[in-house]
């Protein structure tokens, strides 16, 4: 490993490690651990063409530092476990760097990349991995940003199959991002931030998303008190909703295919249109407000709740509350 600084890689006494908070120093005189200056950022440079083990091994110090950097270069082994706070891992200027699983071993680890607890970024940086093996996995409170970050993880006999996974009361945060399929579950949130394309997203127990910006999403699937809000310009080719999930479009967006069941709910907002068609089963909530609908077909639901304010559907306008969408 290089620095481009005098560093000592401190480990620290369990006991000083219950913050989870990274630590460096710089070298010099019998300081202890008690009188050092922590510093506020560290640079590492990681060289896995000269050793691939480095990145893995360095992930697992501590280090005197508010936060430290990683830049890589070369194919570093995989899986990795992040267990600490305010690491961040980001490719060489070079593009060199890269993390990998080989594919002829067996692996206890699900990912390749498992954050546990803990703050981190990735940046940069493509994540090889064998069939069935997802990318990234967050767990326990864990706050994720993914800036670039590519995958072949993929898996031949599962379509549901889910390259990024947000669970346990984690925070992921994507952009720059493209094709890849994403689930979160167990109260957690993700955010597509700006430059994401033909997303694939899951939103499942309890757990919210959301689009601030003109990304486009192959599909957005939310069940189970799930929610997700598509703002901004934002653009989902196919919205299935079920299960006491949520979502709305909202500030000029865009759904087009929508499958809703199961008391669901669906609202449209400033001027935000919907192409369709449109698939309802069960007890729905389905609402223009200041929005336009096509291709749309009049449906006996009598139990549903299926109402625009000055809605425009298959290009006439419905002024006040006067569109039902029920059929007559």
């Amino acid at each position: 490993m290089k620095t481009n600084q005098l560093i000592k890689l401190a480990l620290l006494p369990l006991g000083l490690m219950t913050s989870q908070h990274v630590y460096s120093h710089e070298l010099g005189g019998n300081n202890s651990i008690g009188d050092t200056e922590i510093i506020k950022r560290l640079d590492l440079n990681i060289d896995c063409n000269e050793d691939p083990t480095a990145l893995s091994q360095a992930v697992e110090k501590a280090y005197l530092a508010k936060s430290v950097q990683f830049t890589v270069s070369g194919v570093c082994n995989g899986p990795i476990s992040i267990v600490q706070s305010h690491f961040e891992i980001q490719n060489d200027e070079g593009r060199t760097g890269s993390i990998r699983v080989r594919h002829n071993q067996e692996y206890t680890q699900k990912s390749a990349v498992l954050v546990e607890a803990s703050d981190f970024v990735l940046k940069n940086i493509n994540i090889d991995v064998p069939n069935h093996m997802s990318a990234v996995e967050l767990k326990a409170n864990s706050l994720v940003k993914f800036d670039h970050v590519t995958t072949n993880a993929k898996s031949a006999e599962d379509a549901a199959f889910l390259q990024f996974s947000v669970t346990d009361n984690s925070t992921a945060y994507f952009k720059n991002m493209s094709g890849n399929s994403i689930g979160v579950y167990g109260s957690s949130y993700v955010e597509f931030n700006k430059h994401t394309d033909q997303m694939r997203l899951e939103i499942y127990d309890t757990s919210a998303g959301q689009s601030t910006d003109s990304n486009h999403f192959k599909s957005v699937q939310v069940a189970g008190n799930g929610y997700f809000l598509a703002d901004n310009k934002s653009n989902i080719s196919q919205l299935m909703i079920w299960s006491k999930g949520a979502a709305e479009i909202n500030n000029k967006s865009r759904a087009g295919e929508i499958m809703m069941g199961g008391q669901s709910h669906f609202a449209a907002y400033k001027e935000s249109t919907i192409a369709g068609p449109y698939s309802l089963w069960g007890n729905v909530v389905f609402e223009l407000e200041h929005s336009k609908a096509y291709n749309w077909k009049a449906v006996d639901k009598p139990l549903s709740i299926i109402i625009g304010n000055n809605a425009n559907v298959n290009g006439k306008l419905y002024p006040g509350w006067s569109w039902t969408g029920q059929a007559k």
